[in-house]
């Protein structure tokens, strides 16, 4: 999110609305730009074009993306262990117990827009992102945490996301996506 200050930014940003989930709305006002900064993650604007064409910056939706280590509990069979890693599922003698790994953070549209783009089209921005990462650094696994709601979880699903297990610390579903083969 490189514009041109701070104020700006925030007078952007600002106009995003996402009523039904209050998370999503304030990370992109008040957490966004901080990460960003500090190189945590990367949010990325999907802008109206037409609103640009007009002189105005509307947001559309956005998403962030970072590198996280994903946890491999206790238990996990060694066949799916191979399979996140690509290669192995035992390093120095000892299982892997984590994998470096692209997370998308938050994936979300503004309330005005709701109607003009589909998770679906947001999603596969962020994939794409990833891929070009992916083909200059490597990697092979993409995550998402979602609530555990069968909505979120069908739309992951039916994007290739598999459900890899329930965060012990903080209650949310952690769903896989192999990208590097």
């Amino acid at each position: 999110m490189e514009m041109a200050s701070g104020d700006s930014v925030s007078e952007i940003v600002i106009k995003f609305k996402c009523l039904r989930d209050n998370d999503i709305q304030s990370f992109l006002h008040d957490k966004a730009a901080l990460l960003n900064r500090k190189g945590k993650s990367k949010t990325h604007l999907i802008l109206d074009q037409e609103a640009l064409e007009n002189g105005s910056v509307d947001i559309v939706a956005y998403f962030s993306l970072a590198i996280q280590l994903l946890r491999i509990p206790e238990g996990t069979s060694v066949t799916q262990i191979r399979q996140l890693d690509g290669l192995y599922s035992r390093k120095g003698g000892e299982q892997i117990t984590e994998i470096p790994s692209f997370l998308i953070g938050q994936l979300a549209k503004n309330d005005v827009y709701s109607s003009r783009i589909s998770g679906s089209l947001i999603l596969e921005y962020a994939l794409s992102v990833i891929s070009t990462a992916e083909e200059m650094v490597g990697g092979r696994v993409v995550y998402v945490e979602c609530r555990d709601i069968p909505q979120v979880i069908w739309f992951y699903e039916k994007n290739g996301f598999k459900i890899f297990r329930r965060d012990p610390d903080d209650g949310l579903i952690q769903m896989c996506c192999i990208i590097g083969k």
